[in-house]
Order: structure tokens, then C-alpha cells, then sequence
């Protein structure tokens, strides 16, 4: 058995899980999308650093070892074969590394130009080493001009090594560019997933509470002021009734006296007319009554199936004078807690209203019971079944919405209390009458009462 407050908090635990994982999805992917745009920048920073650091170190490396040459005989302090030879090792050293570290060919072609031009360069230095005097004697003109332009081609070239990391740089641009174009899609798809929940969240809470609960508002504001019409039509006919039994009564009495008295044949029938309306009125003060004060409800747990084939047995030689075929349709055993009196009165009720419908006509009429697991005040529980079903005319459409209405009738001798009667009486059982009808075809009504085992479901006080 499913309680529908239990079947709507799990299901808005579901969805609030599904929103919960939504969010939890687009944090993980924005941190994720974060973190890849803070390592491209950081990759981008670092290629740029180091860019511009390997580039400086290549230059004060050509400076160095240029300066020490134009200085050649001019210091006597200075051992220019020492510190040139140091220059040219930290150059040859810088040149090695970077050819190992080359990972692109680019980069290791302009390694590979920057590393034959220093070669040139060093066959150079050999021959200002090897010439007469050595680095005793300061360098000519002409040499220092001829080492002045290969010291220009080297910081040309140590421009050139600092360009081919710009493609890296680009390309690490774009990524990152791409990185935020993606954080910005995945931020609008979060805000459109996190819009669309808001309004399943909303749209479910309208449903299946604000929608339900004004409906139910709507039910009991109409059920009240009907109730409440319908207690004071009440209070009075209980009042007219109560006035109308007592000299009801004592027109009978002489009435009675009278029957004994008339002897002629023209006087009897006068006094049977006026006997035959006194009974309808007493059955209408009668109904009126039941009506008006119902009588307490003592419920008991009952076996229906037993007790409807009782019933059947009680109502079949009335319907057989009517020419009406009784079938009893009751086999499995099904218990319910029920007024056995009020329940026999408001079967009865039915039976009677199916066997009129036929008029003088035959008719057949199918009494059953079985059980259904059917909503029942608001929530899904087992119920018994009793069902009335006829083959007559059926009843027309236009009278379905005031068929329990009090005081509505379409037979001209009836009180329009007696469906009235009935549906309080079920519903003082805790249950429910429903009914179908197709013109021509017959009517079925079923009353709905709770099963003995379900203890959850009482009837109102």
C-alpha cells in the first residue's frame, strides 16, 4: 500500500537528488575547466619566461665573450686566455643543453644555425689566438669589425631561438582562449539545467500539491456549504415531520374506526384511497426523519459474501413477483467492518430502485462481490466491492450530477431521499458509492468499504 505523501516526498527526494547531482556535475566540470585554464596560463607564463631567460642567457653569454676579446692587451691585470676561454665554454655549455632540451624542429634548426655560426665564430677566436703576439697584442680594426657583425648575428639569431617559442605561445593562447569560451557554454548550460529544475520543481509542487489542495479546497468549501444547507433543510423538515406525525397518527386511529363502520361499497374505496395516501405520507415523514437524524453507526466485522447471499435470499421472492431474475455473484470470502441493519438498508435501497426501473417489464439483476485495490479518501487501499447491476433503461446523462442530491426525484410518488440516504450511509462506513450507466444498456452501482485488515481506515464521527 502506497501512501501518496510517501510517493510525493520520495519523489521529490529524487528530484532534489537529481539537482543536487546536476550542481555536484557542473562544479566538477567548471573546476575541471578552471584548472585547465589555470595550467595554460601558468604553460604560457613559463614558455614566455623561459623564452625570454634562455634568449637573455644566450645574449650575456655573446656579450661576455665579445667584450673579453675587444678588451685584448688593454688590461695587463686581466689573463684574457682565461677569461675568454671561460666565456667560450659557458657558450659552447649554454649551445649543448639547448640542443639536448630541443623538443620541436623549429626550435632545433635555429639551435643548429645558432650553433654553426658560434662555431665560426670560435674559428675566429683560434686565429686571433694562433696569430703573432696571441691575446698579448690588441685586436686590428678590421677584426673587430669582423667580430662586431658576428657578434650582431648571433643576438639576431638569439632573436630568432626567442621566436619560435611565439607559435607555442599562440597555440597556448588559443587553448586558453577555448578553455573560457567552454566555461562560459558550460556556465549558460548549468544556469539553463538549474532554470529547467526550478521550474520541474515548481511545476511538480503545483501539481501535486498546490493543484490537489485546491481542489480539495475548493471540494470542502462546496461539501461545507452544502452541509451546511443541507443541516438546516433538515432541522426543519425534522421539525415539519415531528408536527405532521402526531395528527398523522390520529387520523389513522379514526380512519381505522371509520373502515369498521362504512359499509358501502363506494365508501370503502374512499376510505382504502385515503388509507393508501396516509401510508405514503407516513413513509415520507419516515424518510424524512432517517434523513434528517441519522441513527448511529455500530460497526462490526461481518463476512460479506455469507451475508450477501443472505440478503439475496431475503430480497428474491419480492423480485420474482416482479418477474425480476436475481444472480448472486460471491464466491471468494472478503470481511468488512460495517452496520449490518444500515448496510441491508442501503443495499435494499438500490435493489428496489433497479426493480423499478424495469416497470412491468422482466428484467435481470446481478448482485456481486469482489475486492479491488482502488484511492479511496485520498489514498490507495484494499476495499470490498458490493455491486448492484440491472439491465433497464439506464439513466439519462443530464440526471448523473444531481443523482444524490435530497429531495430529487424523477418518480412521481418518490421523496428523492433515498440515494441521499444511502451515500451518508456509506460514507458513515468509511467508504464511497460510485455508479455507471448507459442508456439502454443498464446502470451498475458499486459501494466501496474498507476491508476489515486495512485498520488505518475508520469512518467519520
Amino acid at each position: 500500500m502506497h501512501d501518496p505523501a510517501q510517493v510525493l516526498r520520495r519523489r521529490f527526494g529524487l528530484l532534489i537528488a537529481l539537482l543536487v547531482a546536476a550542481v555536484a556535475v557542473c562544479l566538477a566540470l567548471a573546476f575541471f575547466a578552471a584548472r585547465d585554464a589555470h595550467r595554460t596560463l601558468n604553460q604560457l607564463a613559463n614558455i614566455e619566461l623561459e623564452a625570454a631567460q634562455l634568449a637573455r642567457q644566450f645574449r650575456g653569454a655573446v656579450d661576455d665573450l665579445h667584450g673579453a676579446l675587444l678588451r685584448i692587451g688593454s688590461d695587463p691585470a686581466e689573463d684574457s686566455a682565461v677569461v675568454i676561454q671561460l666565456r667560450r665554454r659557458r657558450l659552447d655549455e649554454w649551445l649543448t643543453a639547448r640542443l639536448a632540451a630541443a623538443r620541436r624542429p623549429e626550435e632545433r634548426q635555429i639551435l643548429q644555425r645558432l650553433a654553426a655560426e658560434v662555431r665560426s665564430y670560435f674559428l675566429k677566436l683560434d686565429g686571433v689566438v694562433s696569430r703573432p703576439g696571441g691575446l698579448a697584442v690588441p685586436l686590428e680594426r678590421e677584426t673587430i669589425v669582423m667580430f662586431d657583425d658576428s657578434a650582431n648575428r648571433l643576438q639576431s639569431m638569439a632573436d630568432d631561438f626567442a621566436a619560435v617559442h611565439d607559435t607555442d605561445l599562440h597555440e597556448l593562447r588559443d587553448a586558453s582562449l577555448a578553455s573560457v569560451l567552454w566555461m562560459r557554454n558550460l556556465v549558460f548550460v548549468c544556469l539553463v539545467l538549474l532554470v529547467a529544475a526550478i521550474v520541474v520543481v515548481v511545476g511538480l509542487v503545483y501539481r501535486d500539491v498546490v493543484r490537489p489542495l485546491r481542489a480539495k479546497l475548493f471540494e470542502s468549501e462546496t461539501l461545507l456549504a452544502q452541509r451546511e444547507k443541507l443541516a438546516a433543510l433538515g432541522t426543519l423538515a425534522a421539525g415539519v415531520a415531528h408536527e405532521i406525525r402526531n395528527p398523522l397518527t390520529a387520523i389513522k386511529a379514526r380512519l381505522y374506526t371509520l373502515r369498521r363502520s362504512v359499509s358501502l361499497p363506494d365508501a370503502k374505496e374512499d376510505v382504502l384511497a385515503i388509507a393508501q395516501e396516509l401510508d405514503r405520507l407516513e413513509r415520507i415523514v419516515r424518510d424524512v426523519l432517517g434523513y434528517a437524524r441519522p441513527a448511529d453507526t455500530k460497526l462490526g466485522a461481518v463476512e460479506l459474501a455469507a451475508w450477501l447471499r443472505g440478503f439475496a435470499a431475503f430480497v428474491k421472492p419480492e423480485l420474482e413477483a416482479k418477474k425480476v431474475l436475481l444472480e448472486v455473484e460471491a464466491v471468494a470470502p472478503v470481511a468488512a467492518r460495517i452496520d449490518a441493519d444500515q448496510l441491508r438498508q442501503v443495499m435494499l435501497n438500490l435493489v428496489r430502485n433497479a426493480q423499478e426501473a424495469f416497470g412491468d417489464k422482466p428484467g435481470r439483476i446481478v448482485l456481486a462481490l469482489h475486492r479491488e485495490r482502488v484511492r479511496l479518501r485520498n489514498r490507495v487501499a484494499d476495499v470490498a466491492v458490493l455491486s448492484v447491476t440491472d439491465n433497464g433503461p439506464g439513466i439519462p446523462a443530464e440526471l448523473h450530477p444531481r443523482l444524490f442530491d435530497p429531495f430529487f426525484t424523477t418518480k412521481a410518488a418518490g421523496t428523492g431521499l433515498g440515494l441521499s440516504i444511502v451515500a451518508r450511509l456509506v460514507e458513515q462506513h468509511g467508504g464511497e458509492i460510485v455508479f455507471q450507466s448507459v442508456p439502454n444498456a443498464g446502470t451498475r452501482f458499486d459501494v466501496r468499504l474498507p476491508t476489515a485488515g486495512d485498520d488505518r481506515q475508520s469512518p467519520p464521527a
